[in-house]
């Protein structure tokens, strides 16, 4: 999580994408790259905001998932719910003095 709190200077974003500084310049002015200005002419770019941008302007699909991952994922999501409902009878019935 600190990680994605860390501050990155344009330089450093141009050096991990392998582009111009000038060209992290114009991505922060159009807003293509959410960042902070904070003076005159820095900026600093949160390390959770280049992920994001990264994730969004990749050319890379995504790999669909087979029946039987979408079977599994249901299924977790149906024992989550159900363990949810015991745990919320739980604490009801700790609340009423049952």
């Amino acid at each position: 999580m600190a990680d994605n709190l860390q501050m990155l200077t344009p330089k450093d974003i141009a050096q991990i994408l392998g582009v111009h500084q000038k060209t992290i310049h114009l991505w922060l002015r159009t807003g293509k790259l959410h960042g902070v200005k904070i003076s005159y002419r820095a900026w600093r770019i949160m390390r959770a905001d280049l992920d994001l941008f990264i994730e969004q302007n990749s050319n890379i699909v995504p790999r669909k998932k087979t029946v039987v991952e979408k079977e599994n994922e249901e299924n977790q999501n149906a024992e989550n719910n159900n363990s949810k409902q015991k745990m919320m009878k739980h604490y009801i019935k700790d609340i009423m003095g049952e």
